[in-house]
């Protein structure tokens, strides 16, 4: 990469059948336009990622210059089974590794954010609703690109260091909720005291959030984006 080529920022796909005709389903990966836009407008370009074994990520990872952590299947998080969620997605649990070793910049969004947290030996809430009754709504009915509540930035972190930002409203999408951070710090809660993001102090730009960004319910949420794409670029110089 030159100092004027745009960073490369490989983004892990979703896992979904997509519906063909006579009710038949295929198995795909998909790219979120939301994200993939997200990327270009902050001034990166999108390269998906799809789930591939242990051996064939590093070669991919020495292209690109930063991730996005994207859509994970929680449905087997648990306070009980860290381990089982680790070694039963070996593709992320591989990709974060990578990523913390080699300090590149990486963003966990949602899901992403939430297998984050175990990576730093962290633990989940399995039900957000069941075990605080009296939370917040996080999973919001109205449209994602409209906000759902409000997060409080800690500003000792690098999330406020990055946006300038001390509160701002997000959307919510999610039944789990973070326990503990492990060695992660939490860089910003919701009105209920729900973690809603945290990172790992130790490295450049190591930051999962539990808000979907990519529809840019603040202004704010591009900052986000235009903060990973600068840490890209300073990683990518690294790399000559």
């Amino acid at each position: 990469m030159t100092n004027s080529s745009p960073p490369l920022i490989g983004i892990t796909l979703d896992d979904n059948n997509t519906s063909f005709i006579d009710n038949h389903f295929i198995p795909s990966y998909t790219l979120s336009k939301n994200l993939k836009t997200s990327v270009l407008e902050a001034g990166g370009i999108p390269v998906g990622i799809p789930t591939i074994n242990k051996k064939n990520i590093p070669p991919i990872i020495e292209k690109l210059d930063g991730i996005i952590l994207y859509k994970i299947d929680s449905s087997i998080f648990s306070p009980e089974s860290v381990n089982i969620a680790l070694q039963h997605n070996p593709f992320e649990y591989n990709l974060l590794q990578i990523c913390w070793d080699k300090n590149i910049p990486i963003l966990a969004i949602a899901d992403g954010m939430h297998f984050m947290t175990l990576f730093l030996q962290g633990e989940l809430y399995s039900d957000l609703q069941t075990e605080y009754p009296n939370s917040l709504p996080h999973m919001q009915i109205n449209p994602p690109y409209q906000g759902s509540h409000s997060i409080k930035l800690q500003p000792q972190s690098l999330l406020y260091t990055l946006t300038q930002r001390t509160k701002w409203i997000v959307n919510s999408f999610h039944y789990k909720r973070i326990k503990s951070s492990g060695y992660g710090l939490i860089s910003a809660i919701a009105e209920d005291n729900c973690i809603e993001a945290i990172e790992d102090p130790s490295k450049d730009f190591f930051i999962g959030v539990q808000w979907h960004p990519e529809f840019v319910v603040d202004y704010t949420d591009r900052k986000l984006f235009s903060a990973l794409i600068i840490k890209a670029k300073i990683y990518a110089q690294t790399k000559l």
